[in-house]
């Protein structure tokens, strides 16, 4: 009896011991308030060091945000953004995933790795990455994920949704340039010239002329017989980007 009686003393005290070692183990690789925010204050500089082409920056300081908070779903949002961008899309994919598994309804990490996915060929996933996006009713742009859902859904073949996404997109940002443009070349690939001048129009009206815009308007106005318009786009084109 005796025997037993201690036995059971010494197994609660291992539990305790055990627990309080286990609490000082996740207390550990938990990070401090401090280090959470100064991991999210890398990841943001990291992000904006991307978007600028500071590539071995961002890498820096991403590294150094996951470091201080491996969890962060910011710090491995863009830290995939950057492997992205690196074209290291295995990598890229890891850091995408663990992001989601923080924060599965962020809408720009769903759009951005519905981005990635339509960029592999993975329009189905893409697609329904960018809708899981929109169904956010907090997200502020979500002009961004339906164009991007068209253009993925497009390069499968399936242009009928895609043009349904384009003006969805349009619909809630009317003057939308990617939309605009987008629906001035399916427009164009079928056959109703009239329509995608009207697009590429409103297009040009508040966005800046680019070479892809140009040469389309050198295409549409060719086929309409406006050889007046397309050769002033023709030399723009020539002028600003062809050397």
């Amino acid at each position: 009896m005796n025997t037993k009686i201690i036995t059971i003393k010494n197994f609660t005290a291992f539990l305790i011991i055990l627990l309080s070692l286990t609490a000082c183990s996740s207390n550990k690789s938990r990070p401090t308030p401090k280090k959470s925010e100064a991991a999210s204050f890398n990841a943001r500089l990291g992000a904006e060091y991307t978007r600028k082409g500071r590539l071995n920056l961002a890498n820096e300081k991403l590294l150094k945000a996951l470091d201080q908070n491996p969890n962060s779903a910011d710090a491995n949002h863009y830290y995939a953004l950057l492997q992205q961008k690196l074209g290291l899309n295995k990598t890229a994919e890891t850091y995408f995933r663990k992001a989601i598994s923080i924060s599965p309804k962020d809408p720009q990490l769903l759009n951005n790795y519905g981005s990635y996915l339509c960029q592999n060929g993975q329009y189905q996933s893409a697609s329904q990455h960018f809708m899981a996006a929109i169904k956010d009713p907090l997200y502020t742009t979500p002009e961004f994920a339906y164009t991007n859902a068209g253009i993925c859904i497009k390069k499968s073949g399936d242009v009928i949704t895609a043009e349904k996404y384009f003006r969805k997109s349009l619909t809630l940002k009317p003057n939308f340039a990617s939309a605009l443009y987008q629906m001035a070349k399916i427009k164009f690939e079928q056959g109703d010239y009239t329509r995608a001048q009207a697009f590429l129009q409103r297009y040009h009206e508040r966005n800046p002329e680019v070479a892809e815009s140009l040469a389309l308007c050198v295409q549409i106005n060719s086929h309409l017989g406006d050889l007046n318009a397309a050769g002033q786009c023709k030399s723009k084109l020539a002028g600003r980007f062809q050397s």
